[in-house]
């Protein structure tokens, strides 16, 4: 059986994250943790033992460039590790698999090449409001505040004077060959093969313009990753949407997840749909909220 190294975030509600290691926790795969440095560590070294690596904190705001930081982080402990994983993959903290770890590897050894990533182009998207997360400048979100309210009326102020005045970026991205990218845009969460997550982990140590152009992007975790698999050897292997934009969560290969102002924490309740939507894991689930909900899918997939 093929090897998986998941590599997951998290910043609160340990118990969940010991539950969903231990789900996935079939002997063929091992778990490499990022706990944002705002929260308190010890819970999740409590809970987890020597059950996870843990890498390197990095102070995590939501749409911040410390996202990809973290994910840099996980990425390099894979590879670190010098393992012969099959398959990294992405998740969060709150996720639970909606397969068995049976049918989870059996997939992923159908489909051995296939990058489980999905890129929708902005670049060449006719819709503003998506171009707007890479052409206007988005600043001050990874500034270490406490104070979230101050932060975000900062935030906020910032993004509506520079949308008045005429500064904008260019819809590509300059990388170390001298190549003008196109800029792509999914979720955070994906499957790569590992030669693929080596690539993703190399450019993201050598194309410093790179980085300059995401740290003032919307959201840079959710096109840094797309921008380098789709502009890559790997990109014929990938899973480019065309069409209009279907939502994040129609970006989402693997997870099924219910967006809205927030991303819905899932119960019982929802437990039909569950069965219904074919993903291999969902997203988002907490102690106590989704205990029932947990229960109902341990059954399934045991």
């Amino acid at each position: 059986m093929s090897r998986i190294a998941y590599i997951i975030s998290a910043y609160k509600d340990a118990p969940h994250l010991a539950r969903l290691i231990a789900a996935l926790d079939d002997g063929q795969s091992d778990f490499y943790v990022h706990i944002d440095l705002k929260a308190d560590e010890l819970p999740f070294r409590d809970l987890l033992g020597e059950k996870a690596v843990f890498v390197r904190r990095h102070w995590v705001s939501w749409g911040g460039w410390e996202q990809v930081e973290y994910q840099k982080e996980l990425l390099a402990a894979v590879i670190r590790s010098r393992k012969p994983y099959s398959r990294v993959v992405c998740l969060s903290g709150q996720d639970y698999p909606l397969w068995s770890n049976a049918d989870i590897h059996r997939h992923f050894e159908a489909h051995p090449d296939r990058e489980f990533i999905q890129g929708m182009n902005l670049t060449r998207c006719a819709n503003a409001y998506q171009r707007n997360k890479i052409v206007c400048y988005h600043l001050f979100r990874d500034l270490p505040w406490h104070n979230l309210w101050l932060k975000n009326k900062l935030i906020v102020a910032a993004r509506r004077l520079l949308k008045i005045l005429p500064f904008r970026k260019p819809p590509v991205v300059r990388l170390q060959d001298g190549r003008e990218a196109d800029v792509y845009f999914g979720s955070d969460y994906w499957a790569l093969t590992l030669p693929c997550a080596r690539h993703v982990y190399d450019r993201l140590c050598h194309e410093p313009e790179m980085t300059r152009y995401f740290r003032t992007s919307f959201v840079p975790s959710e096109l840094c990753v797309q921008t380098l698999v789709f502009n890559s050897p790997f990109a014929s292997k990938a899973m480019l949407y065309e069409g209009e934009y279907p939502g994040l969560s129609g970006l989402t290969p693997l997870h099924y997840i219910q967006y809205g102002h927030s991303i819905k924490i899932l119960t019982e309740a929802d437990w039909p749909v569950l069965q219904a939507c074919g993903k291999m894991f969902c997203r988002k689930m907490a102690s106590g909220t989704s205990d029932a909900l947990r229960e109902k899918i341990d059954k399934l997939i045991s």
